[in-house]
Order: C-alpha cells, then sequence, then structure tokens
C-alpha cells in the first residue's frame, strides 16, 4: 500500500494520530511524516492540528458503537475506574451512553461496596452492563427513541424523566473539548440530551480520552466552564489543556 495511504488509513482508524506515532508506524522520519500528512491535509482528507492529525469534518460521521469499543480501550478502562471512584453507596447518578461511559458502568459493577445506588442512563448497552450488579444497583433507563449507532435512546420522552430527575453526579462522553467550542456532541439532538443530563445533576463530568482535546463536535453541548470536572486519559498536549484550564474549565489526568 502506498505510504500516504497508508497513513490516512491509521488516521481513519483511530481518529487522532500523533506525528510521531505515525513516524515511527510508518519507519520514517517525522519530518517526512509530517510532509504526508500535510499533503492529506491539502487534498481535504485530514485535518491538521496541534501534533498529529485528525480526518477532515467531511470524512468525519460516528462510528458504529461496535468499532468504538476497541479505540482508546485501556484509556476508557482508566478513565472507568476513575469516575466509579467518586460514587459513593446510597446516591444517585446519571451516565450517558457510548463507549467511554460504558467502561464507567463496568467499573461500577465491579465495586462492590456500591450499595443502594441508583444509575439513571438513556443507554441499552449501560443499562444491560449493570444489569450485573443487581440488586445493589438500580437501574432507570430514561426512555425514548432508539438511536441505533448509538445504541441510545434520546428525544422528549428520555428528557421528560430527567427533568424530574436530582442527581448527585452526572457522567457523560462528549465527541470534543477545547476553550473556544466548549464541550460538543455529534450532532445537535445529541447535545441537548447531553444537556438535560448536565441539568439533572448537582456535578457534571466529562470523561472522555485524550484524542477528543483534538477534534470538535458539530454541536455545543456546554462551555468548559459549566461542567465540574473533565476527566480524561491518555497523553494531551500541554498547550491544550492550559487553553481549557484558562478558559474556566478544570482538567483532571488519570
Amino acid at each position: 500500500m502506498d505510504r500516504r495511504k497508508l497513513a490516512l488509513e491509521k488516521v481513519r482508524a483511530r481518529e487522532f494520530v500523533p506525528v510521531a506515532d505515525l513516524a515511527a508506524e510508518l519507519g520514517v522520519s517525522v519530518v517526512t511524516a509530517r510532509g504526508d500528512v500535510a499533503h492529506l491535509a491539502e487534498a481535504g482528507l485530514v485535518r491538521r492540528v496541534r501534533g498529529g492529525a485528525i480526518i477532515a469534518r467531511a470524512e468525519q460521521s460516528e462510528p458504529p458503537f461496535e468499532d468504538r469499543l476497541g479505540t482508546f480501550a485501556q484509556e476508557k478502562a482508566t478513565l472507568g475506574m476513575a469516575a466509579a471512584g467518586m460514587v459513593t453507596p446510597g446516591s444517585a447518578v446519571v451516565l450517558d451512553g457510548g463507549t467511554t461511559c460504558l467502561a464507567v458502568a463496568k467499573a461500577i459493577v465491579a465495586r462492590h461496596d456500591l450499595e443502594d445506588l441508583t444509575v439513571y442512563t438513556p443507554s441499552l448497552s449501560t443499562a444491560t452492563a449493570l444489569v450485573a450488579a443487581a440488586p445493589r444497583v438500580t437501574v432507570v433507563v430514561t426512555g425514548g427513541t432508539l438511536l441505533p449507532q448509538a445504541q441510545t435512546l434520546g428525544g422528549p420522552y428520555s428528557e421528560l424523566i430527567l427533568d424530574r430527575v436530582i442527581a448527585t453526579t452526572a457522567f457523560i462522553g462528549c465527541n470534543g473539548v477545547s476553550d473556544a467550542d466548549g464541550i460538543s456532541a455529534a450532532d445537535p439532538g445529541e447535545a441537548e440530551l447531553k444537556r438535560r443530563m448536565l441539568a439533572s445533576a448537582k456535578t457534571g463530568v466529562v470523561v472522555t480520552d485524550a484524542s477528543k482535546f483534538v477534534q470538535h463536535g458539530t454541536a455545543r453541548v456546554c462551555h468548559v466552564d459549566e461542567v465540574g470536572l473533565v476527566l480524561t486519559a491518555g497523553t494531551v498536549d500541554r498547550a491544550l489543556i492550559a487553553a481549557v484550564t484558562g478558559a474556566g474549565g478544570t482538567v483532571q489526568e488519570v
């Protein structure tokens, strides 16, 4: 396969690839890899970001849920354990859909000290994962219209239940984090559902791997200073963290 085509496939498969990693995997210098990224960017196939490349917005779409399960798996597992560590017995939490929040659900199941916990979720996969923790954990699925790509329920019926919830913490995923665009989602409907989840809890926590700091969704959920914490795992450019912190956000790396 042509080297630049191979580079494009690597970016497509992993959402974000640092130039240094691309150079090592292609067996070329960082200068050559940077040139390959520049060539692909000129063709409109990728977008250059600080330290690496992501797929150009024209090519971006939410991959099927199953395809995302293996992406940044270690980072998601780490995030899951860190987020579950913030949950206390006898509390109520809201847990978003997506593969990162699924990791949170699995970590909650593994915490056998969590008794009398209530979890509200719009996600079928998250709810199914929590079955293993019954009867310690009560699961309330918020209902709504099925969004097959995300295996999540959304729309006004889901929001009706969330409007009546008073939770301690809402854990949400995202498609992007930045000082300028804030916390962003794949589309306006998803962004509205995440806003409702955040509004239903005293504290909002965004759980996201490092790649989301160089990506942007198409719809803003909120500004970074409107959530209590952005919990992340992986390697994030220090300048990007400084920018988010400068905009009023709080970032914790695990």
